[in-house]
């Protein structure tokens, strides 16, 4: 990557970099990071928050839930905080960077955003806390898609998720189609869905 010591790392900037350390000041960095806008990614042993120049945003009641992500919804229930752990075992078997093997969800990270939520005194900003969400196939009981995302005061911001498209084609549009609904039904003002990209563009992102 391009590196310029005054702004940040990448093409556009767009990245910082921190070490990534098993200790209390990791989760508190994470929590600081996030109040100011960034998604705390990791690579290489650090940690690497990122800030989306242009991202994608949605009021969770204007979500957009077509005709075939309506039917097919009917075979599957959504959950919260339910199998953390699951969740992130599927990112990581199943989503990757550049190669298989290389998801920037590593467990260090994930160990630092299980402490976020516990963050206090100085360093706590708008109640920041990591969750999962899970998408579960109701008849199998099998969980087909999800993600990790964290909560800032009113909004949700989406950080990295799984669908399992070749066995269950469509769950990753009606897990997020759920979210939507759940979000809006939580009260919450914004959801940041991150890039922006086709599919979240049809789902009324902008």
């Amino acid at each position: 990557p391009i590196v310029d010591s005054e702004r940040g790392l990448g093409e556009g900037n767009e990245f910082l970099c921190a070490e990534l350390r098993d200790d209390e000041r990791t989760p508190q960095l994470i929590a600081l990071l996030i109040w100011h806008g960034f998604l705390p990614m990791g690579g290489h042993g650090f940690l690497l928050p990122k800030i989306h120049l242009q991202r994608c945003i949605l009021e969770p009641q204007e979500v957009h839930i077509g005709r075939k992500v309506r039917r097919s919804a009917k075979g599957y229930h959504l959950t919260v905080d339910t199998a953390w752990s699951m969740v992130v075992d599927h990112i990581q078997r199943l989503t990757f960077t550049s190669e298989p093997g290389d998801c920037w969800l590593s467990d260090e990270l994930v160990r630092a955003y299980e402490r976020v939520g516990k963050v206090r005194g100085k360093w706590q900003r708008g109640g920041v806390a990591f969750h999962s969400v899970e998408l579960w196939h109701t008849e199998s009981g099998e969980l087909v898609a999800g993600e990790v995302g964290y909560t800032c005061g009113s909004m949700y911001s989406s950080a990295t998720g799984f669908s399992r498209k070749a066995e269950y084609p469509g769950a990753g549009s009606v897990q997020l189609a759920a979210l939507g609904r759940w979000l809006q039904a939580s009260g919450f003002a914004i959801w940041d869905l991150g890039m922006d990209m086709g599919y979240k563009r049809d789902i009324g992102g902008r």
